[in-house]
């Protein structure tokens, strides 16, 4: 399934998208929620011995992609925006297209800002 054909299957079962305020603290919530869902089932599996439970995680993980593409809609733009941007962001931060730890946390979010902005909005 392409990022397009899930948008459209999964925003079938959003909320109206002209409620704005409620969309967005919806979606927000959501992120936070199943993201503390994901570290609670890495942290059982860490911490108390419980076993790697491989489709528990990629569920969660759907979860949170379903609240990501309500704030995408609801913010009225796309994934090829988002993930433009991310990598033009990414980019701008490490030079070399790898992770550096000394460019991960000496980061210069002027040049980030102005990457993402150079990139054109879809």
């Amino acid at each position: 399934m392409n990022i397009e054909e899930y948008n459209f299957l999964a925003l079938r079962t959003a909320p109206d998208c002209d409620q704005l305020n409620s969309n967005l603290t919806h979606a927000a919530l959501g992120i936070a929620g199943e993201a503390g869902e994901i570290v609670d089932t890495i942290k059982k599996v860490v911490f108390n011995g419980r076993a790697f439970d491989r489709s528990a995680l990629v569920a969660e993980i759907g979860d949170t992609v379903w609240y990501i593409n309500l704030l995408i809609a609801t913010l009225g733009t796309t994934w090829e925006e988002v993930l433009t941007k991310n990598i033009a962001k990414l980019e701008a931060r490490y030079p070399t297209n790898s992770y550096d730890h000394e460019c991960s946390i000496n980061r210069d979010d002027k040049k980030e800002a102005a990457a993402m902005v150079s990139v054109c909005r879809t």
